[in-house]
């Protein structure tokens, strides 16, 4: 049953991206990206008001999406000739509160996770780790905080070095990190009662992107750690998607994608904007992100395919590959119970490949 209704849920999305394309011409996302971008100041103005993105109506045609923290902020039915839908999406956030984390294992929308008789991401897992799974940090110079985030995927360097892929503020704690000294643990303290065990060390933080929250524009929430094949694999569990292609893929509005991580495990969902430009908080402040992706989980509901919870605490770091032929689109870093919202992938590896001096790619094993 769960093999049909995930092969339903393909079928469904995809059928939605054979319409909505046909539709959203070049021509349409054009227009709607001219006009995002011309009238993005003005949408931040208004309060309330906490990400603007491009994506397509219920007849496929281009439309700006504006996300809100409430039902009562008003938008504008029209920007430059182009509609203006509003979605209630609530505040977003990164996913790296302590209390937001504690959530069961296999709460997902895709049929896998630790309470159906899977891998358990939140437990400490055999060498080399599966990716999905819980991590955090071991910082020798500093107090340690109870916290768990996701292992998103191992990297292949041209040099030959294996890296962990996760977000800064999972990795690095928040422009925190010291390059070389840190070190990565699987589990993450908050999944071993917050008892710190070096015996857990898989890698050591080697480059993170620092986070802005000068109101200049963020692009990646992105750090990476050396690691092992030894220590960590490069796939995730069987239950899951299985391992990531290391052909990367642009995100485009319908397409169905998938990630496994430690909260949620698997779940399934679509991309419902692109050119996201987006307010995020943190602990230690709002940071500005641009050129994003939102997502919005799906699940089957009988007949029908329905929104869905795609992420949640804990699952910052998660890599998001596409259904189907597992193509990495995104890395997660950020949302609440009805959006997430990704850094595209390219970026992450570009931006990353130049701070470590080796050009990076997702490594499928081979």
């Amino acid at each position: 049953m769960k093999l049909l209704n995930r092969s339903l849920l393909l079928l469904t999305a995809v059928a939605l991206f054979v319409f909505s394309n046909t539709a959203f011409g070049q021509r349409g996302l054009d227009r709607a990206l001219e006009a995002q971008r011309a009238h993005n100041p003005n949408f931040f103005q208004v309060e309330g008001v906490v990400a603007t993105g491009v994506s397509v109506d219920r007849a496929g045609n281009a439309v700006i999406k504006v996300y809100t923290e409430n039902a009562g902020t008003k938008v504008p039915a029209f920007a430059n000739g182009v509609a203006v839908k509003k979605f209630v999406s609530g505040p977003i956030t990164a996913w790296d509160r302590p209390v937001d984390q504690m959530k069961k294992p296999g709460r997902g929308n895709g049929g896998g996770g630790g309470d159906t008789g899977g891998t358990n991401p939140q437990t400490r897992l055999t060498r080399p780790v599966a990716i999905g799974a819980s991590i955090g940090t071991y910082r020798p110079s500093a107090a340690n905080a109870c916290f768990a985030g996701t292992l998103g995927c191992r990297l292949k360097g041209s040099n030959g070095q294996r890296y962990i892929l996760s977000n800064n503020h999972v990795i690095a704690e928040e422009n925190a990190g010291s390059v070389g000294n840190d070190l990565i643990i699987q589990p993450g303290t908050l999944d071993n009662g917050c008892v710190l065990e070096l015996d857990d060390v898989i890698g050591a933080l080697s480059g993170f992107v620092p986070i802005k929250f000068n109101g200049q524009p963020n692009f990646i929430d992105a750090a990476v750690a050396t690691t092992t094949v030894a220590d960590t694999g490069f796939a995730s569990p069987t239950e899951a998607y299985g391992a990531p292609s290391s052909n990367t893929q642009s995100a485009f509005v319908g397409m169905p994608v998938q990630k496994f991580g430690r909260t949620t495990s698997l779940t399934l969902g679509e991309v419902d904007a692109i050119n996201v430009t987006v307010n995020v908080g943190y602990t230690a402040g709002t940071a500005l992100f641009e050129n994003q992706i939102i997502i919005i989980g799906k699940r089957q509901r009988g007949r029908k395919v329905v929104d869905a919870t795609f992420s949640e605490g804990g699952d910052s770091g998660s890599l998001i590959v596409t259904q189907g032929g597992n193509n990495p689109v995104g890395l997660l870093f950020a949302g609440n119970s009805s959006v997430t919202i990704a850094n595209p992938i390219d970026e992450v590896l570009t931006t990353l490949s130049v701070l470590n001096g080796t050009v990076l790619t997702v490594d499928d094993g081979n």
